[in-house]
């Protein structure tokens, strides 16, 4: 029972946090043409939306380190990475709400993560994208379409990722 209390105080807090990221913003639907955005990654990489390869989808997970469920999400976005790095392109956003680059560094070298990972400074991308809490995921299709938006991983959202890469080798003939 102290568990569960627990994880929904959490859960609790985190929500209040997360919703106060953005109240105003305007949550892309599925099928919505992904706004373009450019940004640095923690490791200084410049990425522009437009600029990725076409013919790959992109999986986005806008996170915290202070969200439990966030933290406890990453092993398996990880693994995504390294088995479909080739396929899809995988960007994190922190949110950058009561968190650091240390912090995301520290976490990151714990763990053996190399994840490109944008810290959303001024929350440009957070509103860009409608997100009000996290963790968030979206999956953007080759076309530059939402695919699928979410808030936990799940096997719903691994099925995407899964149909998205598959869809696109068939395409292209893999």
């Amino acid at each position: 029972m102290k568990v569960l209390t627990k994880l929904y105080l959490n859960a609790s807090v985190a929500l209040m946090a997360a919703a106060s990221l953005n109240l105003n913003a305007a949550p892309l639907k599925i099928n919505d043409i992904a706004p373009d955005f450019s940004a640095t990654t923690i490791a200084g990489k410049s990425i522009k939306l437009s600029g990725l390869n076409r013919n790959k989808p992109v999986y986005l997970k806008f996170w915290a380190t202070w969200c439990s469920y966030c933290v406890a999400e990453m092993p398996h976005l990880q693994n995504i990475y390294d088995q479909y790095g080739d396929d899809i392109e995988v960007i994190t956003i922190n949110v950058a709400m009561n968190d650091s680059i240390a912090k995301i560094n520290k976490l990151f070298s714990a763990q053996g993560y190399n994840l490109p990972t944008v810290f959303d400074t001024k929350g440009k991308l957070t509103a860009l994208f409608g997100v009000v809490g996290t963790p968030h995921h979206i999956l953007i299709d080759r076309n530059g379409k939402i695919a699928y938006r979410t808030f936990l991983a799940s096997d719903t959202l691994d099925a995407k990722v899964d149909g998205l890469i598959n869809s696109t080798n068939n395409n292209l003939g893999q």
